[in-house]
């Protein structure tokens, strides 16, 4: 990913919506989708919002891609069916979404959760 190519929130969320529609979440789990669109929507929400400062968008930004990034590893991964795979509808697969961007990056950097992160801009969404 070319960051120069990044000109507005569309541009960046264009692959997970591709990589999302080609594994079939748009008419098999509609749900889901109807969550990621609302993560979508979100997303640009807080890019556009000038009120807050950088770094409370920044912490906002960062928790919805750790969920949108959830959901493309749980599909990229995925063998069959979803929710079958994991023994979970659709409602509690968003909910386990919901739970785990909590420390999506500390796990993603090799931390364990009983650790204090390090001080880095990649943690600002942990609550």
């Amino acid at each position: 990913m070319i960051s120069e190519n990044i000109k507005e929130p569309k541009d960046y969320l264009c692959y997970s919506k591709e990589v999302l529609l080609s594994v079939g979440v748009l008419t098999d789990y509609p749900k889901i989708f109807h969550y990621y669109q609302e993560l979508c929507d979100e997303f640009e929400h807080i890019y556009y919002d000038q009120s807050k400062s950088l770094f409370v968008q920044l912490k906002a930004l960062l928790a919805i891609d750790a969920q949108i990034q959830i959901l493309l590893e749980l599909f990229e991964n995925s063998r069959t069916n979803l929710c079958q795979e994991f023994c979970m509808d659709e409602h509690e697969i968003i909910c386990m979404i919901k739970n785990d961007k909590k420390s999506y990056y500390r796990e993603l950097t090799g931390q364990k959760n009983n650790q204090l992160p390090k001080w880095s801009l990649i943690y600002l969404s942990e609550e």
